[in-house]
């Protein structure tokens, strides 16, 4: 009785070990077949870990996202006059299209950032296999844009940018062809595009009490740059204009603000001063109230009055001026001191 019951699980272990070998067999004509029939996985795709990158200075790739994976590239590519990632909070969907496309690439050896940033791309490694969005094709690419929180420093402002590929089809020469209904693409980060360059900008007068400085990055609106134009408001009593010359100083209260902006577009002086028929207003900072500390004090005001005749110089110095970005995020920065310029004034 004992040898009959070994026999019979020695058969069975045998019939189990056959049926994996079955399975495993089964498992491999279908992986063929799904290769033979030109299919992709896309799940076989791990970019998760990667952090994207993009490069400026070569004119096929501009504007392009792209992860590499030692020998993958997943790319984003975009039209040259366009700006997609915009430092802007919320949610923008662009359509996929001969423009705006997705591309796959499998080399025969590691690429690097070098591959796609160079102008004349270098001769190795070749690509291999090429996955891509048809011109006609559906699906879209979500874009959701948040600062990221909690900085302290102005070259610290940064905005994640969320991307989400929905119902793609990528399709390859073979005529291979495979649908994701939503693939995370991942976050991609861009710097805020604060820069404070006000330096040599004249005074502009809203009223007697609200003074403007408008920088404009890209005069002209030269393509492939973005358009955008920084602004900085002075809103004082008229009173801190002296009569006499001298000098004095005031604090940022609630009489004495200060706030700054940036625009995704052109900013005229009339349209500020209204707040009517202004661009898409990207950032705006608002000084917190300043401490009188001595050598430590914060948001400071300073006005030296200058008299030359009839004329007044006002020259007016900002100092260690804390931004708070509004909105919910906590982020800040201090500004440690601003040639604000020589506001006139006359008798």
């Amino acid at each position: 009785m004992l040898l009959l019951q070994i026999i019979k699980k020695t058969i069975f272990a045998l019939n189990s070990i056959e049926m994996k070998k079955y399975l495993g067999i089964m498992s491999c004509l279908f992986l063929l077949s799904a290769c033979d029939d030109g299919d992709l996985t896309f799940d076989s795709f791990d970019f998760s870990n990667v952090t994207a990158a993009d490069c400026s200075n070569n004119p096929e790739v501009l504007n392009s996202v792209f992860k590499l994976n030692n020998n993958e590239a997943l790319v984003i590519k975009f039209p040259t006059n366009v700006f997609p990632f915009r430092n802007i909070e919320g949610t923008s969907t662009l359509s996929i299209s001969a423009e705006n496309k997705i591309i796959y690439r499998v080399f025969n050896g590691q690429v690097t950032p070098t591959y796609f940033c160079s102008v004349i791309p270098p001769v190795t490694p070749v690509v291999i296999d090429e996955w891509s969005t048809a011109d006609q094709s559906s699906g879209s690419i979500e874009i959701k844009t948040t600062p990221v929180n909690n900085t302290t420093k102005m070259q610290d402002a940064k905005y994640d940018h969320t991307i989400v590929f929905k119902g793609i089809t990528l399709s390859n020469s073979t005529g291979g062809t495979v649908t994701y209904t939503e693939y995370i693409f991942g976050k991609y980060q861009t710097k805020s595009n604060i820069t404070f360059a006000f330096g040599s900008v004249p005074i502009q007068k809203c009223s007697e009490s609200k003074l403007i400085k408008i920088f404009d990055s890209n005069v002209g609106n030269v393509e492939n740059r973005q358009n955008l134009n920084e602004v900085i408001i002075l809103d004082l009593p008229p009173s801190v204009f002296q009569q006499a010359a001298g000098s004095e100083t005031y604090y940022v209260d609630d009489s004495h603000q200060i706030t700054y902006r940036l625009y995704g577009g052109d900013v005229i002086a009339t349209a500020l001063c209204s707040e009517t028929g202004l661009p898409a207003l990207y950032e705006e900072w608002q000084a917190e109230d300043g401490v009188s500390n001595g050598a430590d004090s914060t948001g400071v005001i300073k006005i030296d009055t200058a008299i030359n005749g009839t004329t007044r110089t006002h020259t007016i110095t900002l100092t260690k001026v804390q931004y708070r970005k509004t909105g919910p995020t906590n982020n800040t920065f201090v500004q440690e001191i601003q040639t604000f310029g020589d506001y006139i004034t006359t008798n």
